[in-house]
């Protein structure tokens, strides 16, 4: 009788075990992301150049400063399910509170708000063609280096150092064709339930 129940018990829970490893990789994320590095830089290669007219109305490259992520990330699962995502895959930072706090107080806005007049966004993905791996940037515009009519002066290095300490204050999210797939902690970069 003993061996029954021991040998039932033992069942149930190998049962139990392959029931919660098969929802957890149900649960696995399209994307895992490996790796992230962020840093205030004016690298045209990195964030693009961004041009506008001077006093005089000369066309001039402002020289633009931007708080930029660059995170390496790994598909997850059937490569077929990622073939478009170069095209439609968007990512953007939401900030903790004290994160917008440091962007309003440094650059005197919520440099996470896509809705500006002044300050650009811009995002980029490279990789994931022979392999799962890849990486994607998103840079915030924090101001231009040279004087212009349409994008204020970046802060001094200093101040935009404050912004770079606490940009991993806040969530990643991940979209496809605007349908939200993944969020991920900027602080340690694990998936967040939704």
């Amino acid at each position: 009788m003993k061996k029954i129940a021991i040998g039932l018990v033992s069942t149930f829970l190998a049962t139990s075990l392959v029931a919660c490893s098969n929802s957890a990789s149900e649960k696995q994320p399209d994307y895992t992301v490996k790796n992230v590095n962020v840093a205030i830089t004016d690298n045209f290669h990195l964030i693009g150049q961004t041009f506008a007219k001077d006093s005089s109305g000369k066309k001039v490259d402002v020289k633009n400063k931007a708080l930029y992520y660059e995170f390496k990330m790994k598909q997850n699962g059937d490569r077929n399910k990622f073939k478009k995502d170069k095209d439609v895959l968007e990512a953007t930072i939401i900030p903790d509170p004290d994160l917008k706090k440091a962007s309003k107080d440094i650059v005197g806005v919520d440099i996470f708000k896509k809705d500006h007049d002044e300050y650009g966004y811009g995002m980029g993905m490279v990789g994931f063609d022979a392999t799962k791996s890849g990486k994607v940037s998103i840079d915030y515009e924090v101001g231009a280096t040279v004087k212009n009519n349409y994008i204020p002066l970046a802060p001094s290095d200093k101040e935009l150092k404050k912004l770079a300490k606490v940009a991993r204050h806040g969530t990643l999210v991940l979209t496809r064709d605007k349908k939200e797939i993944a969020r991920y902690s900027l602080e340690d970069l694990k998936p967040i339930e939704k």
